[in-house]
């Protein structure tokens, strides 16, 4: 009985952990504009991550983007026959500014730039994994709080692949300043600040309304295992997400 226990304790509990930390990213906006056009993207990342961006190319070759994004979880704990629920919360919002470069009869690829800021809040119970019996429980163990910037870099490319599918890949480097960083209210030192994010991502429909899908990791570029916080300042996490485009411009048009 003992085994059993000791085996799926660290099992569920890796599943429960996975992307429970401090910084969170957010799928790379990749919009695929020229002069006068407007996308409204929204979608999910995960399953609990919501993000609405928006971008307008107001001229040749300028691209402004903003980014916005909630994530939100809620954790039950009983103890001594008394129910406790956690509620955590991860709000983001973006500003970018950036150059493009449209498709041309000399090359069919679309390139972009875009450098950004952003401002996130955070509140964090940490969730650690107990066993009553043989069935795994969630222990809360603390509260982290967090106030940070996000500097982005990131350059992108797409192009057709045919019929309504355009495919394309972007990179992402990423600063976070954090502003207000604790656990139960003492401050501590982030193990990390910098994450390269690469994606892949397909866009389907020329439409007033089209789909999109994005495949990618956020990899923290230093980290120290030993550090009890490392978990959460230098996590390595996905950026899978599925969502809908919308494009007002196009309307009216034929979705030409």
């Amino acid at each position: 009985m003992v085994k059993i226990r000791q085996a799926i304790a660290p099992a569920v509990g890796s599943l429960l952990l996975g992307g429970c930390a401090v910084y969170v990213p957010t799928v790379p906006s990749t919009p695929l504009l020229t002069q006068k056009q407007v996308a409204i993207t929204g979608g999910l990342r995960g399953v609990n991550s919501l993000e609405l961006d928006a971008a307008w190319a107001p001229t040749s070759h300028l691209l402004l983007t903003a980014e916005s994004a909630l994530q939100g979880s809620t954790t039950e704990t009983t103890t001594s026959n008394v129910t406790t629920t956690y509620h955590d919360a991860h709000r983001q919002l973006g500003l970018g500014v950036g150059y493009y470069r449209a498709p041309s009869v000399r090359s069919a690829w679309y390139w972009a730039a875009v450098g950004g800021l952003g401002f996130a809040s955070v509140q964090l119970h940490s969730l650690d994994i107990g066993v009553l019996y043989i069935l795994p429980v969630p222990i809360i163990s603390g509260l982290y709080e967090a106030r940070y910037l996000r500097y982005y870099g990131q350059l992108y490319a797409a192009r057709p692949l045919g019929g309504v599918v355009t495919a394309g890949a972007s990179v992402r480097g990423t600063l976070v300043d954090y502003q207000q960083l604790a656990y139960e209210g003492q401050p501590f030192t982030p193990t990390n600040r910098v994450f390269i994010e690469p994606t892949l991502f397909v866009r389907v429909g020329h439409g007033v309304v089209q789909g999109q899908g994005t495949l990618g990791l956020s990899l923290p570029t230093a980290g120290n295992p030993s550090q009890p916080y490392n978990s959460q300042t230098a996590p390595v996490s996905t950026l899978v997400g599925v969502g809908v485009v919308f494009r007002p411009d196009l309307l009216g048009r034929g979705g030409k």
